[in-house]
């Protein structure tokens, strides 16, 4: 089993960072996607600067800066490919079945994510994405 609840200050420190090292490195921020394949262990962040989120058709491998930086979480990918992986998220403890292929786990990792971006973008003026790799998951923050 992964509490993912100890993985939630890395991933607000590694999306406040790259944002802040972004904003230093270029003077003007569109949006920013949050992308992630949870089975293999990441979550990307991406910006656009001269482009819209719309126009980049809610599509971060389409946004202007693709993989500007890259956070390794190691220990979802070794849960995910456990046979019964399991995963604690607040006080509750999620099950993937495999069965139910990877967008269930897309899912559920969604909605991890979910508050952790919201509270981010309280800090920064900019069009938030989050969208999962290969999956219909993205939405608008």
């Amino acid at each position: 089993m992964i509490d993912l609840n100890k993985s939630t200050e890395k991933i607000n420190e590694f999306l406040n960072t790259s944002i802040d090292r972004f904003q230093s490195e270029n003077s003007k921020l569109n949006s920013i996607g949050i992308y992630s394949c949870p089975w293999a262990g990441w979550i990307s962040i991406n910006f656009n600067v001269n482009k819209s989120r719309i126009e980049t058709e809610n599509n971060c491998p389409d946004f202007e800066y693709v993989k500007f930086d890259l956070l390794e979480i190691p220990e979802l990918q070794d849960e995910y490919e456990t046979d019964n992986p399991e995963f604690k998220i607040n006080e509750s403890i999620k099950t993937h079945d495999h069965e139910l292929g990877d967008e269930n786990f897309n899912q559920l990792i969604f909605e991890y994510l979910k508050p952790i971006v919201k509270e981010i973008k309280e800090n920064f003026e900019s069009d938030f994405l989050l969208q999962m790799l290969d999956s219909n998951l993205a939405e608008e923050i």
